[in-house]
């Protein structure tokens, strides 16, 4: 969106600033004289003629089992076990949150989310089903969370520094508390509307307000801060509309905010940030949800652009268990969000995200949105047959994935691979190759630290954590330097293309395999050049081969991550194991280069050994195998059989042949072939091949 519009709607926040947005919610507002009665967040009173599921519905659909039915089950033995629990505190321990958060009362997103979640089962438990426990218990933890003197101020401690009173817990607490409010509402008293309605009021849209007037980065840097703050006060005004002077330019402010955000997406749905945070899809997904229900159905983007495009994107993006491709700032054990896909299957009748959905809803089931999201007529089919095996996306990352099938629980090989550079939440891994085989991770991605140092996120200091530095990813290392990266103040633009690498070459056929070229030259300082080809022979044949050239002689490094602690040979050779699968690795210098090679741990050195709360990180010793060598110029060549451990775990390796390299494998003999115009891999049984020019 152009920066005049932005400004436009920075400094007016007006009513016609989002008359001029969207000719959608013009339409609703003429059509919404008389507001949908409650509830109208993500459920209906009552049915009409736009499709909005209503309480009706919603118990009818529980009523036909599956799914839903389990699901709802669910939610209600955790609501009727959690309403004999006092109300949850800053200093509650909840599942995967740091024991410094509970210390320090801290608001982190781990208690906002759990409180959040906690407070609306009840709520909608006690709508569905008139349970008047639940409706205490819902009311409890909702006067507890409105409370100063039991929850401070609704603000990340670490957040405080920017000088702003409102920050993403602003923005979760304020829908949460106003989801708890719609849901109750017909249970409540007027007295006890009104309180709920000023607190929300107090804690949550005041302090949006001011920080609004404030002009502070949040509402120009284009990430889900804008999306969690804006658009969870924005959700608390819908709630709250006939009752609040402000709601509708809150509303109408944050949706032309979120029409800015949904324009930074590519063209196939690649989202800026890596697919562990992909969760932020949720929150644009949310809103519009939302903001449907809450026009009486008049507003209805969900089945437009970007949004199908980028639950496919996400879907690509996912491994074995639901586990995300582990590039920029992730999490690569903890399985993706993928609740919201439920939502843009319904609104599209998508088979395929249905029943992606179904099959890595890793979240807790019991999530009240999650189960309103979804949309049990919508019948789930497998991708297999219907989604390629193989996808280069071209935006931000540049992510590339190259898997063996889509219909097995262990998919026998998912390569990863990227050229690109995320705009938020990024990590110098521009070129970084992985894979995971038979569900297990073999050749990683380390992922992020056990927590976040006080200065991660600022740029000059990030790199010196190993997890964010290009010394943590699986590619070459020029004279010890870094990548390059962008250097910028918050709120201003983010320009990071002429960083990135570019694909260069791409081949893909579904029974034999993928390859791909990419000029990674940009992402570095002071060489000349820097390609690298990946090729992908299935099922679990990985080839790559590194070719640069430097503005002078200097120490050149190629770094493997393994999951174990694989160590080489002095000629380079290595077996990686975990579980059932194992890979066997030879490292070659082509061109006579003579590398050195090494098993090397990570580990976080003084001063950039603490989380944000002082504690130290937690040492993992990620470990890596290393060649290394002086020169101006190199060729380096990586080969992976894997497969079952029984079969790629023992002694085999590659060896040098008349043709190339040749590994024995269980099926007859693969070949590797390198020469300067060509490179690839073949096997005779059953006959696959995979090539590609060099020129």
């Amino acid at each position: 969106m152009p920066i005049k519009r932005r400004k436009f709607l920075r400094d007016s926040a007006t009513v016609a600033a989002a008359w001029s947005l969207l000719p959608q919610l013009r339409a609703a507002r003429a059509a919404n004289g008389n507001l949908p009665p409650h509830p109208r967040l993500f459920i209906a009173a009552q049915s009409n003629d736009a499709g909005l599921q209503s309480v009706a519905d919603f118990r009818e659909a529980v009523r036909q089992g599956g799914f839903l039915g389990d699901a709802w089950s669910k939610t209600v033995a955790l609501a009727h076990a959690e309403k004999k629990l006092p109300p949850l505190q800053p200093d509650s321990p909840v599942p995967a949150r740091p024991a410094s958060m509970i210390r320090d009362r801290n608001l982190d997103y781990y208690i906002c989310h759990q409180t959040g979640a906690r407070m609306n089962r009840f709520s909608l438990v006690h709508l569905v089903t008139g349970d008047e426990g639940c409706r205490d218990a819902a009311l409890a933890q909702l006067r507890a969370v409105l409370d100063p003197d039991q929850w401070p101020d609704w603000i990340d401690q670490a957040h405080i520094r920017f000088g702003h009173p409102a920050d993403l817990r602003t923005g979760m607490l304020s829908q949460d508390c106003a989801l708890a409010y719609d849901w109750l509402h017909d249970s409540l008293s007027e007295a006890e509307r009104a309180e709920i309605r000023e607190g929300i009021d107090r804690r949550g849209i005041q302090p949006f307000l001011t920080s609004v007037a404030q002009n502070p980065w949040w509402m120009e840097d284009l990430n889900n801060w804008v999306t969690v703050i804006a658009g969870g006060v924005a959700i608390a005004a819908m709630a709250m509309r006939e009752h609040h002077p402000d709601a509708q330019s809150i509303i109408d402010l944050a949706t032309g905010k979120f029409d800015d955000y949904l324009a930074t997406y590519g063209p196939r749905g690649e989202f800026n940030e890596s697919v562990s945070y992909a969760g932020a899809n949720r929150i644009p997904v949310g809103y519009f949800a939302a903001l449907r229900f809450a026009t009486g159905g008049e507003v209805d983007r969900l089945g437009d652009s970007p949004f199908p495009e980028m639950c496919r994107w996400v879907m690509h993006g996912t491994l074995d268990g639901g586990r995300p491709v582990p590039f920029g700032d992730s999490w690569p054990d903890r399985p993706i969000m993928s609740g919201y896909v439920a939502a843009v299957a319904a609104a599209t009748r998508d088979p395929v995200l249905q029943h992606f959905f179904l099959t890595t809803r890793a979240e807790e089931d019991a999530h009240p949105l999650n189960l309103l999201y979804y949309d049990a007529r919508v019948k789930p089919l497998s991708p297999q047959g219907r989604e390629p095996l193989a996808v280069a996306f071209a935006a931000h990352g540049g992510m590339i994935v190259s898997r063996t099938s889509w219909d097995q629980e262990r998919t026998g090989c998912i390569v990863f691979s990227k050229f690109g550079r995320e705009e938020n939440h990024e990590n110098n891994d521009i070129g970084q190759v992985g894979f995971d085989i038979l569900g297990e991770r073999l050749i990683i991605d380390i992922g992020s630290p056990s927590s976040y140092p006080e200065d991660f996120f600022e740029h000059y200091a990030r790199w010196n954590y190993y997890n964010a530095s290009v010394r943590g990813h699986n590619t070459l290392i020029f004279g010890g330097r870094e990548q390059r990266y962008p250097v910028r103040e918050r709120g201003e633009p983010i320009i990071v293309h002429h960083l990135a690498g570019k694909l260069l070459d791409w081949w893909h056929d579904a029974d034999h395999g993928t390859a791909w070229r990419m000029d990674l030259t940009p992402a570095y300082e002071h060489i000349k050049g820097f390609t690298r080809t990946v090729l992908h022979l299935h099922p679990g044949y990985v080839l790559v081969l590194d070719e640069a050239e430097l503005e002078k002689s200097e120490e050149i490094s190629l770094r493997w991550h393994t999951i174990d602690k694989a160590a080489p040979t002095p000629d380079g050779a290595f077996v990686v194991r975990n579980g059932i699968a194992a890979a066997t690795g030879q490292i070659v210098g082509l061109d006579d280069a003579q590398l050195d090679f090494a098993r090397h741990e990570h580990r976080y050195g003084e001063p950039y050994h603490l989380e944000r709360s002082g504690d130290p990180l937690e040492q993992r010793h990620e470990s890596y195998i290393e060649a290394t060598h002086q020169a101006s110029h190199c060729r380096l060549l990586t080969l992976f059989a894997s497969g079952e451990a029984a079969a790629f775990g023992g002694n085999a390796a590659w060896r040098e042949s008349a043709e190339g390299w040749t590994f024995d494998g269980p099926h007859g003999p693969v070949i590797a072939r390198v020469s300067a115009a060509k490179v690839s891999l073949t096997t005779s049984k059953p006959g696959r091949k995979v090539s590609l020019s060099l020129t």
